[in-house]
């Protein structure tokens, strides 16, 4: 069965990444609150001052807008991890009874897990990935129980809602990162002049061209880790009509080129480990 990442439209998105080597990630965007089950192997991430470990067994739920360094430390030669990243409605609908619970801001490692939390992480990714046949009712009631167990360790995500014009501009490209996307168009969008857009960036350390290369690369990265479409694919999918600009974009953003997402350990007929690079 192929990898990919599956969405569903007003629930969220689910995926599956599986590492066999240990690769260092700089400025990682989070831009939906997710959920991050760890299956196998350890998770790192580091912000600040701020440095997590995520075990095998354990979980972390990392705000929206969120950006971390991050490596994959593989166990017994593979890091595996599911995540979930919630529809911004299904934050905003949910309501607890529970008084007092903690923002999670930027991230909050689940320890301990029950069987029940797990449980209803596999329902929810399931609503998501797998089992299409039930309503769209059902698959929020679902995503919502993850929510209702975050409560349990008093923990809850903030509504998601843009602070900035920067972060505001990166949900309008997030939303379809191959679109041709001019600064003109999202000041239309943001009902301001596009001289003024240009300016609201630069107040803020950060521009048009700065943003959109780094949602398509964001979005290339989760394709490259959790999908098994090729590398030509993927540039497409990102925005990028030539396989080897956008290959040169990657490596000046993450420091490593695509296809080193692509290389596994596999055993020919007579059981050597070979690498492949699969392209």
């Amino acid at each position: 069965m192929k990898r990919s990442i599956i969405s569903r439209e007003g629930v969220g998105l689910s995926a599956t990444v599986i590492q066999k080597r240990e690769l260092y990630l700089s400025r990682v965007v989070t831009d939906l609150p997710t959920l991050v089950f760890v299956k196998k192997g350890i998770k790192s991430l580091k912000q600040n001052d701020l440095e997590l470990d995520i075990r095998s067994g354990e979980a972390v739920a990392i705000a929206g807008g969120q950006a971390f360094d991050v490596i994959n430390r593989p166990h017994a030669g593979e890091f595996e991890a599911a995540w979930i990243a919630f529809h911004p409605n299904v934050i905003r609908n949910y309501k607890t009874n529970i008084p007092d619970l903690k923002d999670i801001e930027p991230a909050f490692i689940f320890s301990n897990i029950t069987s029940g939390f797990s449980d209803a992480f596999q329902l929810a990714t399931g609503s998501i990935t797998t089992d299409k046949l039930i309503s769209d009712h059902v698959a929020i009631h679902r995503a919502t129980e993850i929510l209702i167990w975050l409560g349990e360790y008093g923990r809850k995500f903030k509504v998601p809602s843009p602070e900035n014009i920067s972060q505001k501009v990166r949900s309008f490209l997030s939303a379809n990162p191959a679109k041709d996307w001019s600064a003109i168009e999202i000041a239309d969008r943001l009902e301001m002049s596009e001289a003024t857009l240009r300016r609201r960036l630069s107040s803020e350390l950060s521009s048009f061209s700065e943003i959109l290369i780094d949602v398509r690369m964001s979005f290339a990265l989760s394709l490259l880790q959790a999908t098994d479409r090729s590398i030509g694919e993927i540039a497409r999918e990102a925005g990028y009509d030539s396989a080897s600009r956008f290959a040169v974009r990657f490596r000046d953003r993450f420091g490593y080129s695509p296809t080193m997402f692509r290389r596994e350990a596999i055993r020919d007929r007579n059981g050597t480990i070979l690498d492949r690079v699969r392209t």
